[in-house]
């Protein structure tokens, strides 16, 4: 009979992380908490920073956050085929270490143009780390637990921003110079981390197979060009060819799936643009709309932030453990629909509905669409990308992301300063359910597509 310590939460997911996942894993997650705990300790005060001790308005403030986002679109992508081409471990190192020394600078800052500067070359060399740890996550995850991989990593990320934003408060007024220093110290520290614990994972180029690829569907469904497939592989019986396969078929129906998987990528994209700049409202435009029509305390809505980090820790990798092995493009779609939900929520605040608890239900379903999202959506994008091309998928996929957040808060704010109150959040809605329309047509095409890592 397991004790009361192995019966405990934490204790019993701790063992089967260990039991499940290659210990890269684990060396992954623990920098991530100790770099998100050093992100958490200032970011939520940089423009505070900004306007206060460097005298920008808040308009200039908003221009420099802006920059970053801008230049993650193309960092990203850099990012991920350098870790195709250099391998995963120096790029993640030389990221997140320069990343440290950058964030350190920037508290020594005399004037808004060198805060620029450094906002611009960490906007360069911060995002590129992030495609080439994802890509080693695929390189020693199995297809089927690569969810709960990634929301491990979404784990240690929310443990951090929720203990990091109450000591950074505490350590702005000893000075920014020496928050902005502690901060670049526990962000380097996961380069040391790297260094000493990580092993590269980049594959091996692999010669091309001749082998029939492992499809995993049956010989009646239907290939993503929307045809009945015949059999592969002739019984013993069968006539004509005697239970052999052609390395024509077999390199022709590999090359189909290929074309597939580009296909259901390219139409990913756009999607997860917009769905990511549509989810950056809540964090960015919600705030104001909340304190400006109703409010809310910039206190009690740092309560409500919390709440999203707090449900992540405890509940993010039950939830990902319970969609193992379901379709990851369907998962998403689930997804974006409470999220459409939720912004449903946000608009009816306008009606006498309560609004501390209307925006606590609204948080509770954003997470539940965030937990559900963010760690299906990496799995997705490395099911599609070939073993050598990991990283510059990742890559893509991380530069649309950006693209999608650097432009729905200037939408969102445009849109609730020329129509105040629940246009912009119906819109975010409708959006978010034509999106997990999408998904769901998505889902549709590539339900019995094999990952690459089958073919």
């Amino acid at each position: 009979m397991p004790s009361l310590v192995d019966r405990l939460g934490p204790v019993r997911t701790y063992r089967e992380i260990r039991r499940d996942f290659d210990p890269l894993v684990l060396v992954l997650a623990a920098g991530d908490l100790v770099a998100s705990f050093g992100f958490a300790l200032v970011f939520p005060f940089l423009t505070i920073y900004l306007v206060g001790q460097l005298g920008a308005s808040a308009t200039e403030a908003g221009l420099i956050v802006g920059v970053y986002s801008v230049c993650s679109i193309f960092s990203g992508a850099a990012g991920g085929w350098l870790a195709d081409r250099v391998g995963r471990r120096p790029v993640m190192i030389v990221s997140i270490g320069l990343t440290g020394i950058v964030v350190a600078l920037m508290g020594r800052a005399p004037d808004l143009a060198t805060i620029t500067v450094l906002t611009v070359i960490l906007g360069l060399v911060d995002p590129a780390f992030v495609p080439a740890a994802r890509a080693a996550i695929a390189d020693v995850v199995p297809v089927e637990k690569r969810p709960r991989a990634y929301g491990l990593l979404n784990v240690a990320y929310a443990v951090g921003w929720i203990v990091g934003p109450a000591v950074g408060a505490g350590l702005s007024t000893l000075g920014y110079s020496l928050l902005f220093t502690v901060s670049g110290v526990f962000i380097g520290a996961y380069a040391v981390i790297a260094f000493v614990w990580l092993r590269e994972t980049l594959p091996a180029k692999r010669r091309p197979s001749r082998e029939v690829p492992r499809t995993g569907a049956t010989d009646e469904e239907i290939d993503p060009r929307g045809l009945q497939r015949t059999p592969d592989v002739a019984t013993s019986g069968g006539p004509g060819r005697a239970g052999a396969v052609t390395d024509v078929g077999a390199a022709s129906d590999d090359q189909s799936f290929a074309h597939a998987r580009v296909g259901a990528f390219v139409r990913f994209l756009p999607i997860a643009a917009v769905v990511h700049g549509v989810i950056f409202l809540w964090v960015t435009v919600l705030p104001i709309h909340v304190s400006r029509d109703f409010g809310v305390a910039t206190g009690a809505w740092g309560l409500l932030f919390s709440l999203n980090g707090v449900l992540i820790v405890v509940f993010q990798l039950r939830i990902s453990s319970a969609v193992e092995g379901r379709s990851k493009a369907g998962i998403m779609a689930a997804a974006v629909i409470v999220y459409a939900i939720g912004m449903m929520v946000v608009s009816a605040l306008a009606t006498p509905l309560p609004v501390m608890p209307a925006l606590t239900v609204a948080i509770v379903l954003f997470t539940i669409g965030q937990m559900l999202l963010f760690p299906t959506e990496p799995a997705f994008v490395s099911d599609l990308s070939p073993a050598d091309r990991r990283g510059r998928y990742q890559g893509v996929f991380l530069a649309a992301t950006g693209l999608g957040t650097a432009l729905g808060p200037p939408v969102g704010g445009f849109v609730i300063d020329a129509a105040p109150g629940p246009p912009l959040w119906a819109l975010a809605a409708g959006v978010f359910l034509v999106a997990g329309v999408a998904l769901a047509a998505l889902d549709r095409r590539t339900r019995s597509l094999p990952a690459a890592d089958d073919g």
